[in-house]
C-alpha cells in the first residue's frame, strides 16, 4: 500500500473513532447526572471539533481541496 493511500485509511478510521466518541459520550449523557453535563457538553464539543478537522483533512488528501470545516463552523479550535 503506498503512502497515500495508507494516510487516507488511517484519516478514515480516525474520522470514525471520533464519531463512535461523540456516540459514547451521547449515551453517557442519557446516564449521567445533571450536574455533569456541562463536562459532557465541552467533550463533545471538542470531539465535532476533531470531526471537522479530520473531514478537512480527509476531503483535502481525496480531492485536492478542504470544505473549510474550520472557517464555516464557528470556534472550531
Amino acid at each position: 500500500m503506498d503512502y497515500k493511500l495508507k494516510y487516507i485509511k488511517m484519516l478514515k478510521k480516525a474520522l470514525a473513532t471520533e464519531t463512535e466518541t461523540v456516540r459514547l459520550y451521547t449515551a453517557l449523557m442519557g446516564l449521567a447526572p445533571a450536574i455533569h453535563m456541562e463536562k459532557f457538553l465541552e467533550l463533545n464539543a471538542d470531539e465535532t471539533d476533531h470531526q471537522a478537522i479530520i473531514a478537512d483533512l480527509l476531503l483535502e488528501a481525496l480531492a485536492g481541496e478542504n470544505a473549510g470545516q474550520e472557517q464555516l463552523i464557528q470556534e472550531v479550535d
